[in-house]
């Protein structure tokens, strides 16, 4: 009878824990200037993970390593540049298997950051260019859970060769890698824009691996966090999407989410 109360208090516990809202630590990177295309995406990382905004003078290790996955965007203004130390500093935190997610003009830090070595187009920001676009699924974006909670353009759950709608017009401050300049790049959707498929051409969604960490790029006209954009939803659910993949990737993950129960986070890392 004993054995079968705390089997019981045991299930009650667990129960219990699992009610409570385990959020996932956030670090959002901002360099430029907080305007329409930068301060929205800030509001939707708050609303979604426990976030801690970041500045120039939290670059460093030992402060990204509190977090699982580092957000770092910029889409009103270029950030500037990196000193050698804050290079490292990013470089430690993913080689020893971070996690970052690159959107807006963040994204050219690639290169920098030595993951490329091409020079990358740099253009925007527009608020209005009525342009729709998206991203094509491929297999790998269905296996690795990146769209789920979306439909494609259609309606319907999507399949590989759909398109998934990102953005109804204009983009940020962001660019590409065009016409497959990048060597190391792993693609996980190809990116369309109107009635034209681009396929691999632009390297805007995938990932950079560095030693035993991951650099997510989210770029080119996609990452449109405007009020202007009428597909909103949907880039939210995208975002929210790669950032819980990418922590469950993460090495930092067990450190950020310390006497918390991430049961959802514990389903993605099995994945691995």
């Amino acid at each position: 009878m004993y054995r079968i109360l705390l089997l019981f208090l045991t299930i009650l516990l667990i129960c219990g824990l699992n009610s409570v809202d385990a959020q996932l630590e956030l670090g959002f990177l901002r360099l430029g200037d907080l305007g329409d295309f930068t301060k929205p995406s800030l509001e939707f990382a708050k609303d979604t993970f426990s976030t801690t905004e970041l500045g120039k003078a939290d670059i460093n290790s030992a402060t990204f390593k509190k977090y699982a996955v580092v957000w770092w965007n910029d889409g009103d203004s270029d950030p500037g540049p990196l000193s050698n130390a804050q290079i490292d500093a990013f470089l430690d935190y993913v080689e020893t298997g971070g996690a970052v997610l690159l959107t807006g003009k963040a994204f050219s830090y690639a290169t920098p950051l030595g993951l490329e070595d091409a020079q990358p187009r740099a253009f925007g920001p527009i608020v209005d260019d009525g342009s729709k676009v998206g991203i094509t699924v491929i297999k790998e974006t269905i296996d690795s859970g990146l769209i789920e909670g979306l439909k494609n353009v259609d309606g319907k759950d999507p399949g590989v060769d759909d398109r998934i709608q990102l953005n109804s017009t204009g983009y940020p401050k962001s660019g590409d890698y065009f016409d497959k300049l990048w060597k190391n790049f792993t693609t996980m959707a190809h990116a369309w824009e109107g009635g034209a498929n681009y396929t691999d051409r632009i390297a805007a969604f995938g990932y950079w691996k560095a030693g035993d960490g991951k650099v997510f790029n989210l770029n080119w006209r996609l990452p449109n966090y405007h009020k202007n954009n009428q597909s909103i939803d949907n880039l939210h659910q995208v975002t929210e999407n790669i950032i819980n993949w990418l922590a469950s990737e993460s090495e930092y993950l067990d450190v950020s989410s310390h006497g918390k129960l991430p049961v959802v986070w514990g389903k993605l890392k099995n994945r691995r």
